[in-house]
């Protein structure tokens, strides 16, 4: 999640530009990097990449040939940033857990992992005898 600096934010504002979008009437042409270098900076690269890259491919409806405004922009590169956020969270979660179950799992005694393979034996021929149970209908052949 590395922050942006102004130079970047003019290099993928001047990129889109380049693919035919234009400034909203409202945005002086002048001010324009300075303005978008202001609401970008210190925004995470990644979020703000995305963003750009969704602009250019057309997938946000409102934004298919004028940039967004400068507030809009910032608005959606947060947005982008608040999803890698989740992802992330989400991530190390998952890799905590792993992580949890594996030291929970290395203390276990010989004679707790040998009970519990036996239980895990057991629940597997149970679940097999119950298949085999329903394949043949429940019925026995000799009647």
């Amino acid at each position: 999640m590395e922050p942006a600096g102004a130079h970047r934010s003019d290099l993928m504002l001047a990129k889109l530009m380049q693919y035919g979008f234009i400034l909203p009437d409202s945005i002086d042409p002048e001010m324009a990097p300075e303005l978008y270098a202001d609401v970008l900076r210190d925004k995470p690269v990644g979020a703000m990449r995305r963003v750009f890259e969704n602009l250019r491919l057309g997938r946000y409806e409102r934004f298919r040939s004028f940039l967004p405004k400068p507030p809009e922009l910032s608005a959606l590169v947060d947005d982008a940033a608040r999803h890698d956020r989740e992802m992330l969270r989400i991530e190390r979660e998952r890799v905590s857990g792993i992580e949890e179950r594996r030291r929970l799992s290395a203390s276990l005694s010989p004679e707790e992992k040998q009970r519990r393979r036996e239980k895990v034996a057991a629940a597997k021929a149970l679940i097999a005898g119950a298949a085999a149970h329903r394949t043949t209908g429940g019925h026995d052949d000799r009647h």
